[in-house]
């Protein structure tokens, strides 16, 4: 019986992180029907923090749920990134300010 629940969707979206409720509250405001599936049983408070470039906010805000993650974001006014490509580090400053 449980597959009669799945055959009523549009969408399957795989991962319950930002992206993917994102992208299933815009398919159900234009009404598709999707489903999101997440491996964690709960909520988690912990992990690494969520660092949105302004394209990402520009989407939120076409969401409408943007304002709302505003009030409790930090704004970052510059950023430094290191990566290590083969042992040998490369190092970026971005600034948004």
């Amino acid at each position: 019986m449980a597959h009669a629940v799945f055959e009523d969707l549009d969408i399957v979206i795989v991962g319950g992180g930002i992206c993917g409720l994102a992208t299933a509250l815009a398919l159900h405001r234009k009404g598709m029907k999707s489903v999101v599936l997440e491996k964690s049983e709960v909520l988690r408070a912990s992990g690494g923090a969520i660092a949105i470039q302004p394209n990402g906010w520009r989407a939120l805000d076409e969401l409408g749920v943007a304002s709302k993650l505003r009030t409790n974001g930090i704004l970052l006014e510059r950023i430094h990134e290191i990566y290590l490509n083969g042992g040998k580090p490369k190092e970026k400053f971005v600034d948004y300010s």
